[in-house]
């Protein structure tokens, strides 16, 4: 192998794996100080504010009925107005719905079905539309909740205090979620190292990335959804996305609320936990694609940097060597401090497996997401166009039980 290439490489995988050092550092104090932060600012009360919670169901989910009661213990001052919706009246979800807000009414918390036909290809954003547009101006702030969420002991609160703060022009708050495995197996397992132990866990990720909007638990005020045509956001595989590029525009901040949710995870085999990774990636090359390099670059990084060391070992073994330290280094932070921030058991001989199985799902869900612009998601069959909007495949399956945990963007 020719000189030039073998100390070429070794170079570049030293000045890379610095790069990425550097940003697992910087991520893990920029977390740690959001956390500072939010803890240190005085407390905004929130108590007797109108807010409409809305939790979108789609199929008899495991843990559906527990899911959708744990709001019975939820920490609020608000009135709270709980919507529970789907878009079929087939749905399997519909008699779970029944008995779970059979319990919420019976815990004195105001409960109602709402069944919405799909307005657009996006249906949990056709359900948001329709529940809002019904609702009107009774509410004050609106929340969302998917509906594998435990909120038990969830500080509703401390979500919404951003909203109401006197002396910020907040839209829209969101809250990092870790994802509870429930069963064994590779696709669970990848699931959690890709969600909790990687820079694109979200209560790691909020401390770099508060200014986005993760979908799966949000709040916002109700003229910042005004202002967002929500109706619209039905053309978009990312509602979430979509509606944080329209907040901005708008003149409205986004805030990131440290406030740990847990989501119940499924139970995916490893094809379907890429898949699902892969139709996130998929929404950010269709509505932001100068981000889908960012994931080869940054976020499953390591194996690729590695590589380029030990080619870099034949000409320049010091400089490869320091490399390929550095890397591992700087993927050891992020999965320490991912697997902190995400509420799990943090361990060395843990991180390792994990980040090696993280990447591996990421850098195939990321192959996936740029070779195809299909994707199904609970049996519909859907495209994003190059636009970026999204459309209905014209044939489409009934919806099934999801064995997989449905993600919010």
């Amino acid at each position: 192998m020719p000189d030039t290439l073998t100390s070429g490489a070794a170079f570049l995988a030293l000045v890379w794996a610095a790069v990425l050092a550097w940003l697992a550092l910087g991520a893990a104090l920029r977390r740690a100080q959001l956390q500072r932060r939010f803890r240190r600012q005085p407390p905004t009360s929130v108590a007797g504010r109108r807010v409409l919670l809305i939790r979108p169901c789609a199929g008899a989910e495991p843990h559906l009925l527990a899911c959708l009661t744990s709001l019975t213990q939820v920490q609020t001052t608000v009135e709270l107005t709980v919507v529970l919706c789907v878009d079929d009246q087939n749905d399997g979800a519909r008699p779970v719905i029944d008995a779970a807000i059979t319990q919420l009414r019976a815990a004195g918390i105001e409960a109602r079905f709402e069944l919405h036909e799909p307005t657009g290809p996006n249906r949990k954003a056709s359900m948001h539309a329709a529940v809002l547009a019904r609702a009107g101006d009774t509410y004050e702030l609106a929340v969302n909740v998917d509906s594998n969420v435990d909120l038990a002991g969830y500080p509703l609160d401390e979500l919404l205090m951003p909203l109401v703060d006197p002396g910020a022009r907040v839209g829209a708050s969101w809250g990092p979620w870790s994802e509870l495995r429930t069963h064994p197996g590779l696709g669970p397992r990848a699931s959690e190292a890709v969600l909790g132990a990687s820079l694109t866990a979200f209560p790691l990720l909020c401390g770099i990335y508060g200014y986005g909007l993760v979908g799966k638990i949000w709040a916002a005020r109700r003229e910042a959804l005004d202002a967002c045509a929500v109706a619209e956001l039905t053309q978009y595989l990312a509602e979430d996305l979509e509606m944080a590029t329209r907040l901005r525009a708008g003149g409205w901040g986004i805030v990131a609320a440290p406030i740990l949710g847990r989501a119940r995870g499924g139970d995916p085999s490893f094809s379907q936990a890429v898949a699902r990774f892969g139709r996130w990636m998929l929404a950010v090359r269709g509505q932001r694609p100068a981000l889908m390099s960012t994931y080869p670059l940054f976020f499953f990084a390591t194996p690729i940097v590695l590589a380029l060391a030990g080619i870099g070992l034949v000409g320049r073994p010091i400089i490869a060597a320091t490399a390929a330290g550095l890397a591992v280094f700087g993927r050891l932070v992020v999965t320490l401090a991912a697997q902190h921030w995400s509420g799990r058991r943090v361990g060395v001989g843990r991180a390792v497996i994990e980040a090696g199985l993280g990447d591996v799902a990421l850098g195939l869900a990321w192959l996936r997401a740029m070779s195809r612009r299909e994707v199904e998601w609970r049996g519909h069959q859907l495209r994003v166009e190059r636009s970026g909007r999204l459309s209905a495949a014209p044939q489409i399956k009934p919806i099934k039980p999801a064995r997989d945990t449905p993600p919010a963007l």
